[in-house]
């Protein structure tokens, strides 16, 4: 049975895109996202220096992370000042800061190692981490550190962003595909949004009837999220979407019925197991 979580969240300014903060009941732990033109107005809230690590983030018009980097600080907020002047990439900050007796600098620096690590191995954004740090992460620092990634991974997935790696989530039962024209693509929808996996095969040879999604895939496999490996094109990152259908036509080109075209491992349709 799954455990029940609850938040705290408030809007500092009032906007439900503005500065916010969020805990989770009983947790040392407050997590404070920041868009980057009201980094101003974020330095003047109560607890904001306290150490921890931290997320740039670039963010697509589909509210999808493009770029990422992550770092650790000692002194919250006032680390960002550095990557306002010398970063032009990110548009957000979210940040993971906690009590001094919690976060000892060990514990910053490991976790730091273990972000760093973590998303470069999702493979869903380019990393902008230039090394990965050669921190060796105390044995017995390990679970502790482990256990506070995953309130991480929860926190960043309420505000919409999937931090695993789509390899791990291959073979859990509410995996989709689709084989039509011997192309096997796989993805995942959690009833707002559409996610085509990591390996998922893409069909280049069928221009989609939308631009849009046309433009989409010929600018990754510009930037070589799209891949020709073996004589196939296969996706390089996941890649989000706002509906089944445009994620359908994206990986077969043409206009597809994505509701009808992913499938799950019995054979019903994305339109049985969300409409019927």
């Amino acid at each position: 049975m799954a455990i029940s979580k609850k938040l705290e969240i408030i809007y500092h300014n009032g906007q439900p895109d503005g500065i916010r903060s969020i805990r989770r009941h009983l947790s040392t732990m407050t997590t404070y996202v920041i868009p980057r033109p009201l980094l101003s107005d974020a330095k003047k809230l109560t607890g904001i220096n306290r150490p921890g690590i931290y997320y740039l983030i670039s963010e697509t018009d589909e509210n999808r992370i493009a770029q990422i980097y992550v770092g650790q600080t000692r002194n919250g907020v006032s680390r960002l000042d550095d990557h306002n002047r010398s970063k032009n990439f990110w548009n957000k900050a979210i940040m993971f800061l906690a009590d001094n007796k919690t976060f000892s600098l060990d514990m910053i620096s490991g976790l730091e190692a273990y972000a760093i690590n973590k998303a470069s191995e999702s493979k869903r954004y380019k990393v902008e981490n230039a090394v990965n740090p050669k921190y060796e992460i105390a044995e017995y620092d390990l679970p502790l550190i482990e256990e506070v990634y995953e309130e991480i991974k929860f926190i960043m997935a309420t505000q919409g962003y999937k931090m695993e790696s789509s390899k791990a989530i291959m073979n859990e039962a509410n995996v989709l595909h689709t084989t039509r024209n011997g192309i096997s693509a796989f993805g995942i929808y959690d009833g707002e949004k559409f996610e085509i996996l990591e390996g998922s095969q893409i069909d280049l040879t069928r221009k989609c009837h939308s631009a849009k999604i046309e433009m989409q895939r010929q600018t990754a496999l510009h930037n070589g999220d799209i891949t020709h490996v073996e004589g196939q094109y296969k996706l390089a990152a996941s890649f989000s979407f706002s509906s089944p259908s445009s994620a359908a036509m994206f990986v077969l080109g043409g206009s597809t019925n994505g509701w009808v075209e992913w499938k799950n491992r019995e054979g019903k349709t994305l339109d049985e197991l969300f409409r019927k």
